[in-house]
């Protein structure tokens, strides 16, 4: 089993996104994913319930004392499990982080997102630290627009704060706009491509461990 934490203290800066592709993606496999959302506007979960159509067991967890049990629960019966937070510090975040395997800080081109991703990658280590565990933590980039002088820029920033970065972007798609009304994740087109790509880059670093066969998805 994997735990996946998506984590920044910034709100907007596809969390729930990158928790919706990354979700499909492995589920598409034929893997069994749970979900837990922390974030009290309860957007995974609810796409989860209203649209998604996936077979995905989902909780929303407000009493941030309980993440770490239940998450623990999860993971008996599930080969992942991905934890989606508020777009704030709190401590449901630290208690998130703390169980993770991997935590992914999405940040989108903006200078607001590079100083809230330090914040949160700051926080990450100290909850590792805390917790004796050495965590995985590497910022994914959302609504991402390459080969643009912005882009680099930001790229540059976040290399330059020592922050680490997953090859896999999420570029500014309408399809990931569209996956939040229609419920379905991309499995083909750029969108598809790109969640599959990040998946598997996920898998490569060893945080999805029950992936032996990554297969491409139909």
């Amino acid at each position: 089993m994997s735990i996946i934490t998506m984590a920044t203290t910034k709100g907007g800066a596809g969390k729930t996104t990158v928790a919706q592709m990354i979700t499909g993606a492995v589920h598409r496999q034929g893997y069994s994913v749970a979900v837990i959302d922390t974030d009290p506007n309860g957007t995974l979960s609810n796409w989860l319930t209203a649209s998604s159509g996936m077979a995905i067991e989902h909780k929303q967890i407000l009493d941030e004392s309980k993440i770490v049990s239940e998450a623990r629960k999860l993971a008996r019966k599930h080969d992942l499990i991905v934890i989606d937070t508020a777009g704030a510090r709190s401590q449901a975040t630290i208690f998130a982080i703390g169980c993770a395997d991997l935590v992914l800080i999405p940040v989108q081109l903006s200078q607001g997102d590079v100083d809230e991703a330090e914040k949160t990658f700051k926080l990450a280590k100290s909850a590792s630290q805390m917790t004796d565990r050495k965590v995985p933590v590497r910022v994914v980039y959302t609504d991402y627009t390459p080969k643009t002088k912005l882009a680099k820029k930001v790229r540059k920033e976040i290399s330059d704060r020592g922050m680490e970065a997953m090859s896999t972007r999420l570029h500014h798609l309408v399809a990931y706009k569209e996956l939040t009304f229609s419920g379905k994740v991309p499995k083909k087109g750029t969108a598809g491509a790109q969640g599959q790509l990040l998946v598997q880059e996920i898998a490569e670093m060893g945080c999805l461990p029950f992936m032996r066969n990554l297969k491409q998805a139909s």
